[in-house]
């Protein structure tokens, strides 16, 4: 779990966020991010669409779910109407879990894209606006779009950064820096030219912060035959006046644009993008595209304000998960919702599925606010509830009640689960009797003397066996005796050995503790002599050590390494005061004056956090009588 990560900025490219985490997390191998966000080094780091997010969001203690990072802060909404539910479903089960490799194919980001880019884009007026208002630059995702070239926020051409993915490390995340890049502004003299690339970067804007889950290729392709038709551009059999229609695009764009875009069209040509597009052949056609036909006939903001003013049984989302024992418990992070009739009274039932695996559903429409929290029934617990249960179980102390108490559900699901995980906590014999609620009744339907004498038999034929061992020949019998007649269970079972009791030290830890101090102590000031400051943690010391794995297991073990690690170990906030303290004593080694601006700026601390540690740089600076 990260007790640390950078929050995204508003249209940021989350892998901009993670550039940004890696700088100040104070990392100097990329591995070490990846291992930190995706649990593993394996992941190649992608632009446009990440993957592994389910993990990166666990980490995170849900405070971003998967659904959020991919509608904010992916590009997967430029696309998304314009691809089937099938490619829609399929696409984001791939970023939510480990399957980027086909992201791009699906989607349709190909090498033969149109408008394609082979770097990271930024408007130079933008940038200098996130400079002054967050203290950095950061990544723009509509900046990245393929057929953006044109910021529609300030009507300036777009950059190309200078440092390149192809020129870097295939795991590296590429920080924008402001000392490489250009703020010149260049704008269009063409007038034409700017509208219209202006428009296509507003139309392009719109689609990334509008989330439109109920729309896909079919329905959006519907919409088409609709407007071609009030613009009396269908014929009387509804079919397309296809050359019409070409005509129309190219008066209203001009030839030059067309060409600009990467979207001439050969009208003699069966599979030109205008006819496939509005044929809704099973081919793919580039957002850009898309935008340029629907801004032929009207407002974007007018075509998909209509599809979403749909019927909302259930109200806008996202919807509360109503896992009683997840973390985001009542929070709205469910955006899967599937709406069907129910089949004798046609009323909406909504079925709502959270990344937790919990899934509930319940008739609707809902009839006030309360209702957003109301269960009709339970379809699925999920994999977070589900262990929880076996935690609980193999702990051993809960009634069956107690439990189902604790998990929201009936008692009879308690010991469904307890049989399919193989605990036998509570065994079959209670089952009959679970809905009598005094216990002794069912002490005294079973024969103790049988239980005691089926024990004393198995300890009797096998002599050698523990008692861990003989437990697991008879839980039943165990399991009960356990709860009614535990002194006489105590006093029969064998004495306890080294393979019942796991706490028995095999090895010198004593020895061990001063030899693995030793090491420590070294590995310290060799990481805090450093001329690039690098942050001191457990996991740093450990896998420089190579010996990661023992620490995080045997700590406890180890009193005097422990409290020596402690000692040592930096929060990110720590870090990042020893970070400005450096670069301060280096300015005054100079004899420079000291000025907190450009403290700030060489230690890359956000203006927020850094005026949380302002106060101590400002004392620090006093005492060497260099501040200003």
């Amino acid at each position: 779990m990260l007790t640390f990560f950078t929050d995204p900025y508003e249209d940021e490219l989350l892998y901009g966020t993670i550039s940004r985490y890696h700088y100040y997390a104070g990392n100097i191998d990329f591995k070490d991010t990846l291992k930190e966000l995706f649990g593993k080094t394996s992941v190649v780091p992608t632009l446009y669409l990440p993957s592994n997010l389910n993990y990166l969001s666990s980490q995170l203690s849900k405070k971003y779910t998967a659904d959020y990072f991919i509608y904010n802060h992916t590009v997967y909404p430029y696309y998304a109407p314009f691809i089937t539910k099938e490619t829609q479903k399929k696409v984001i089960e791939g970023m939510k879990g480990d399957g980027g490799k086909s992201l791009y194919t699906k989607i349709g980001i190909t090498a033969g894209s149109i408008c394609a880019k082979d770097g990271i884009y930024y408007c130079p007026v933008c940038s200098k606006c996130d400079l002054d208002k967050k203290g950095e630059v950061y990544i723009h995702r509509l900046h990245q779009l393929q057929g953006i070239e044109f910021c529609p926020c300030h009507k300036v051409k777009l950059k190309k950064y200078k440092i390149d993915k192809n020129t870097s490390s295939r795991i590296e995340f590429i920080r924008l820096d402001e000392n490489y890049m250009d703020f010149s502004e260049e704008t269009e003299d063409d007038k034409h030219i700017e509208d219209v690339f202006t428009q296509v970067g507003k139309s392009a804007e719109f689609l990334l912060n509008n989330r439109l889950y109920s729309l896909d290729k079919h329905n959006t392709h519907k919409e088409y035959k609709k407007l071609l038709d009030h613009k009396e551009l269908l014929t009387i059999n509804k079919g397309i006046k296809q050359r019409e229609l070409h005509e129309r695009l190219v008066g209203h764009y001009g030839k030059i644009v067309l060409e600009k875009l990467e979207s001439s069209i050969d009208k003699d040509n069966e599979y030109n993008w205008l006819k496939v597009l509005s044929r809704n052949t099973k081919r793919a056609v580039h957002p850009l595209r898309h935008i340029l036909f629907i801004n032929l006939l009207g407002a974007i903001e007018e075509f998909f304000n209509k599809n979403k003013n749909k019927y909302t049984p259930f109200g806008q989302s996202p919807w509360p998960c109503l896992n009683p024992v997840s973390e985001h418990y009542k929070n709205n992070v469910i955006n899967d919702l599937n709406i069907t009739a129910d089949y004798k009274t046609r009323v909406p039932v909504g079925t709502f599925s959270c990344d937790c695996g919990f899934i509930y559903s319940r008739k609707g429409p809902d009839k006030c606010s309360d209702d957003r929290y109301r269960i009709g029934r339970i379809k699925e617990f999920g994999h977070v509830w589900k262990n929880k249960l076996k935690r609980y179980l193999k702990e051993e102390k809960y009634g069956l009640r107690e439990l189902g108490r604790m998990m929201k559900c009936d008692p009879k699901t308690i010991l469904k689960f307890d049989a399919e995980f193989e605990i036998y906590y509570f065994d079959k014999s209670k089952n009959v009797n679970m809905k009598k609620d005094n216990t002794d009744v069912l002490k005294d339907e079973i024969n103790i003397d049988e239980y005691k004498d089926k024990i004393l038999s198995l300890m009797s034929e096998n002599p050698t066996k523990t008692r861990t061992e003989i437990r697991q020949l008879c839980k039943k019998e165990y399991s009960y005796l356990y709860k009614y007649d535990k002194e006489w269970l105590y006093e029969i079972l064998p004495n306890k050995t080294i393979a019942d009791n796991k706490d028995k030290e095999i090895v010198d830890w004593g020895k061990r503790d001063k030899e693995i101090l030793r090491s420590v102590k070294e590995k310290y000031n060799e990481l805090i002599g450093k001329d690039i400051p690098i942050r001191i943690t457990l996991s740093r010391i450990g896998r420089e050590l190579g010996i990661l794995s023992s620490l995080e297991k045997n700590l406890g073990k180890l009193p005097e390494t422990k409290t020596y690690i402690l000692n040592i170990t930096e929060s990110v906030r720590d870090f990042q005061i020893r970070r400005s303290k450096k670069i301060i004593d280096e300015h005054m080694k100079k004899k420079d004056v000291v000025r907190l601006w450009q403290v700030q700026r060489k230690a890359g601390i956000r203006t927020n956090t850094f005026n949380e540690i302002i106060d101590e740089l400002e004392s620090y600076i006093t005492r060497g009588n260099y501040y200003q």
